[in-house]
This record gives C-alpha cells, structure tokens and sequence, in this order.
C-alpha cells in the first residue's frame, strides 16, 4: 500500500466520523508504514473521541500518555498518536511545557505512562558559563542522577509508568575539548552517567523504564538539527523522533498491550539458503560464504528469541519427510528439530497452514508472528489473517533477515519470567499428554488417570509480572477483559479489601505453572469477582469448575451471603458466557455498559470435581469496609 493510499484511507475514515468505530482498521492500515508515514497518519487523528473509540473496542487499552523533557516534546505527541493505534492503543498524548520535566516529575503521575525524554542539555545546563571542565560535567551528571532518581521513586508511586531516555552526547560538546586525553574523559563520564540512567531501568525503580537512544540514534542517520536546537529547542530530528516514538510505542505495547507468543518461520530463503526440494539438505546455505553466515546469524536470534519464551515453529512449503531429516541432522543447523514445538510442511497455502500452526499449539492467531520471504504468501497472510503479525524478508540479502525480524519487537515484554523461559518445554510435554490420552477410549479416564492438582495460593512480588501477564495476554477465558498492569496488580494486592487469587496446576507429566488469577473484593457480607481470567491450554479438564467452586467456599467460610460477579461479551470470550449460570449463578439486572451481572447466594456449593486435587493456601481476608472501593476498570490499569 503506497504513502498516498494509506493517507487517504485513514483520511476517510476520520472525514467520515468513523474512526472511533473502526479503531482497529488503523493498525492494518499502518502495518507496513515506515516511521515517518505513521506520524503523518497520526496528525490526521488529532480530535479523535478516545472514550468513544473504547466504548466500541472495549478490548484495546486506551491509555493516558503524557509527554515532557528537558527541550520541546510537542512534536512528538502526533508521532505517538500515529503509533500508538499502530499497536492497537487508544492513546490520549498531551504534551508538557518545553524544559519542564523537574516540575513535571515532582508530583506523582496521573498518567497511565509518561515519556521524559533528555537531552544533553539536561546536563550542561547545570555546568559553568561559558567554560567548563569534564569535571564540572561529571558533578553535573552526578547531580541530574540523583535528582531523577528521586523523581522516579516519587512519580511512579503514583502508579503510572515513567520512561526515561538516555541522553546522546554530540561532538558539539566532546569537541569542545582539545585535550585529547580530557576529551576522552568527558566520553567516560557521559558514559558513565548513561551507565547509571540505564541502571535505573534495572528494576531499582518499580515502574521505571529507561530507552537508550545511542543505538536508536545510531540506525536513524542525523539525530540532530542544529537549527531545530537553537530555534525551537527541539534536541534531536525529525528522523531521530520518528524512531524514539516507535520504540515508545513498542515499550508501551509490551506494558499494556498483548506480546506475540510464538514465531513461525518458513525454512527456504528464510531459516536457510537455497531450496530443499531443489538442492537437498546438501546443498543448503548456512554455513561458509556471506549467505550462509546470513542465515546462521538468522538461527542464532531465533535460538536467542526461543530461549527466553517465544515458541517456534515451522511452515513451510516442503515434503515434511525431507524437512525432518534436515531439522534432525543437518551439522550446520544451529535450530534443531527439538527447539521447534511444532511443524507444518506441505503443499498448502500458507494462509492456510499458517493457521494449523496455532491450533496444535493451542493458541490464537493472533499470538503469531510468520516470516517469509515470499511476497505472495506474506501478502495473502496479511490480507486473509490480518490478526497475524507479518515480516517481509528477502532471499536475495539475508544479511538483513535478523535486523528485520527485531525491527517491531513483536515478543518484547516488561519482563521474562523462568515461567516465560519454560513455555516451549511445557508445550512440547503437550505431546505426550496427548499420546496419553489416545490410550484411553474415556475422557472421564484419563482425566482420572492424569492426576491433577489445583493450587489456590497467596502471591507475592515475584509474582505481580506474571498476573499482569495474564490480565493482558488471555482473551478466550477473561470474563471482563480489564487490562491490568503491574502498578494496578501491585495496588491489588495491597489492597487488604483484595483478595488475588492465582492459581497454579500440575499432572502427572509436571506443571503447566500460574495458569490462571482471580480479583475479589470484600464489601460487608458481599464478595465481588472483580475478573477470572485463565490460560486457554487448560481448558476442558474442570479446572475452571473446581476454582470457582474454591472461590465460593472460600467466600462462604469467611461469613459472606453473597458473591456477585460481571461477565462482559467480546468476540474473543464467548466460551465463557455460561461459566457463571452453569455453577449456580443467577442473572440480575445489567449495569450497563455491555456487562451482564449475576449473583450467588452460597446457599450451595457447586459439585466437587472428583478428579482433581484442590489446594487452598488462601490467608483469612482483611478487616471487611462498608462500602466498595473503586475495582480496577479499563481506565485504572
């Protein structure tokens, strides 16, 4: 889709008072847009009725995002707009005042999430004029340090996000310097100073989180415009914003957005060079010469990208006999047949396979990310299954297949969790769970037989990533769909009216880890589910029923008469809707907003699932208030 087309379509759209209603259209028409087009796309958004946009997708985060920093931000709030939707984020960007990020960080945020970018004004402004020293910037930058460490530990306390940029140093500065040792000195304070700000970013500082605009700066061409500096105060160029507010937009997506789950590769021209139905496994690239050290660095960040979680997989267009032999035993092969849970090799259309791929995994389409080197498949993926992320790459210049796989940091996330890094063992131990089931003719025997056990346990703050997790990544068992992120799971559970209640299940063949968590809140003798939210991979074992079932003895044996819970319809939860009717749930009156409403009267339990094991470590709830404090909704994430 050309510049011109896109444009005019997200024109449209606004001229004709659509955009609230067709959201998610933005983000497949901006796919494929570079940096510099989505922030024209986002210019055209301004005005937009955000509220309106997430009554009719009450699914996507809409999030209040504020700009400030140490020069003009202004111009980088449409940028933001544009890639925000990109991502499927309704975001509300208001911009601060230029230079006023000391004030704008001594308040706690009200913002969902806040950019402050620096520059390296931030610093120099603090030394001696006209002539200073590289000691004079090492005070200096000593000094900012601890001011924005303090800033953070204040402002995030608030519950929003706060991003920090690092600050590039330019040689206006370093060459200021004749000294040639000196010079050198002041490049190690400034790194030394950058060392620190991404220190920061660690976890010292819950809630903060610090971009390095060095390497963004360094793949950007000019990041500055000496003109735009003194003129307008605006640090770094048009291209260096374009850039830094993808990199935010992708930030904020992994905060509050829905990580892609697994990466699906094509295996000619894209995971190794040459043709295997031409050539033989012989005759492949991706050892010796340019196109194979390509493809070699290729596999190394697929391997890199597995090894942290991402789950990877295989479609291609081969004889499946022959891909086996070669994922087996090719000695070149730095991804084996192993590191792969599933793969899919036929002659079918990749639009089609595509989609077997998340079936045998047990996952939706929309957690995938395909590569290919094929227009046409890309092509008809992306218009038949706009759900998945798609990445071009081209056979004829493989030394860029890496570079473009990292390019829109699909599988990046707030954190990576030993669950996140056991994902792939876990779903490769669904193979033989499956080989065990064939032997029985009786789901109600091997159900017996796999012997499963449900913990209900008391988290902690190792855990609050992995609820956040699950509140933003499950869509078929989320029975409201609020969207919650770290700050709101930690304000949860220090909430004494709060009971969270995650959940974790183990059989036979090991643990599948924290599949599931439960919100409720205490007011007088009523207990309210706030949400149930559940990893699809368990479904269809009573697991659902004997939690409920534990939530509401719970409930009872701690003096409540009544447990009210919402069930919000999506196109995703259907599967859902009669959790609560089918376990003794009465319907009341909706509340509006698309929620049905129903209650319990603990007056029976329902059955017990004979085949399950349940422990409870849940801990005797809190002092109970008389009235309800404000629940988490899609607006306090």
């Amino acid at each position: 889709m050309s510049a011109d087309t896109t444009l005019d379509a997200v024109r449209k759209l606004r001229d004709s008072g659509r955009l609230a209603d067709h959201w998610p259209e933005l983000a497949r028409l901006l796919a494929t847009a570079d940096p510099a087009l989505t922030a024209r796309a986002g210019a055209l958004l301004a005005g937009v009725d955000h509220a309106a946009a997430h009554r009719a997708h009450p699914g996507l985060p809409l999030l209040d995002v504020a700009l400030t920093g140490s020069g003009t931000v202004s111009p980088l709030a449409t940028r933001l707009t544009g890639e925000l939707a990109r991502q499927q984020i309704i975001g509300r960007v208001t911009a601060g005042d230029p230079g006023g990020y000391a004030l704008a960080l001594a308040e706690p945020a009200t913002a969902d999430v806040t950019l402050c970018v620096l520059d390296a004004s931030a610093v120099f402004d603090r030394v001696p004029h006209p002539v200073w020293t590289a000691d004079d910037v090492a005070a200096a930058c000593d000094g900012l340090l601890a001011q924005l460490d303090a800033a953070a530990r204040s402002y995030t306390a608030g519950g929003g996000a706060l991003v920090l940029t690092t600050a590039p140093l330019w040689p206006l500065w370093t060459d200021q310097i004749l000294d040639l040792r000196e010079r050198a000195r002041l490049g190690a304070v400034w790194h030394r100073f950058t060392a620190g700000l991404l220190e920061l970013g660690t976890g010292a500082v819950e809630g903060l989180y610090v971009i390095d605009l060095d390497p963004v700066a360094a793949a950007t061409g000019p990041a500055r415009d000496p003109r735009l500096e003194i003129y307008a105060h605006i640090a770094y160029s048009d291209a260096l914003l374009d850039a830094l507010a993808r990199r935010f937009a992708h930030l904020v997506r992994a905060l509050h957005g829905r990580p892609r789950k697994s990466l699906v590769l094509d295996l000619d021209g894209t995971l190794w060079g040459g043709t295997l139905a031409e050539s033989g496994g012989s005759g492949l690239d991706m050892a010796e010469g340019f196109r194979g050290e390509s493809h070699r660095r290729f596999q190394r960040v697929a391997a890199q990208l597995g090894s942290q979680g991402v789950l990877l997989a295989v479609c291609s267009k081969n004889d499946p006999a022959e891909v086996d032999e070669v994922l087996r035993g090719h000695p070149d092969l730095l991804v084996r047949r192993d590191d792969f849970v599933t793969v899919v090799a036929d002659w079918a259309p990749k639009v089609d396979t595509v989609g077997q791929v998340a079936e045998r995994i047990g996952i939706g389409t929309d957690s995938l990310v395909f590569v290919d080197d094929s227009a046409t498949e890309t092509g008809l993926v992306r218009l038949k299954r706009p759900e998945i992320a798609v990445i071009d790459v081209d056979a004829r210049e493989p030394a860029t297949h890496a570079d473009r796989l990292l390019a829109e940091g699909w599988f990046d996330s707030a954190a990576i969790t030993d669950e996140d890094r056991a994902r792939a063992g876990r779903y490769r131990t669904e193979g033989r769970r499956a080989e065990f089931r064939a032997g029985f003719s009786s789901l109600t025997d091997y159900l017996k037989e796999l012997d499963t056990t449900l913990t209900l346990f008391a988290p902690g703050p190792g855990d609050v990533h992995r609820l956040a997790q699950l509140t933003q990544r499950t869509n078929q068992f989320n029975l409201t769909t609020v969207r919650m992120d770290e700050a709101a799971v930690r304000a949860a559970l220090a909430d004494p009216a709060v009971l969270v209640s995650p959940v974790r299940v183990a059989d036979r063949f090991g643990e599948h880890g924290v599949i599931g968590t439960a919100f409720l809140r205490r007011t007088g003798n009523r207990v309210e589910i706030d949400n149930l939210v559940m990893s699809c991979r368990v479904l269809g074992r009573g697991i659902e029923s004997a939690w409920l079932r534990e939530l509401l003895r719970w409930a009872a044996a701690h003096g409540a008469t009544e447990v009210t819970a919402d069930y919000r319809p999506t196109p995703r939860n259907g599967r859902v809707a009669a959790l609560y009717p089918d376990h003794g749930f009465t319907e009341l009156p909706d509340r509006g907003e698309g929620f049905h409403r129903y209650r319990h009267d603990l007056t029976t339990l329902p059955p017990a699932v004979e085949h399950l094991t349940v422990v409870s470590e849940l801990p005797a709830p809190g002092p109970v208030p008389p009235t309800a404090a404000t629940a988490p909704t899609e607006e306090t994430r």
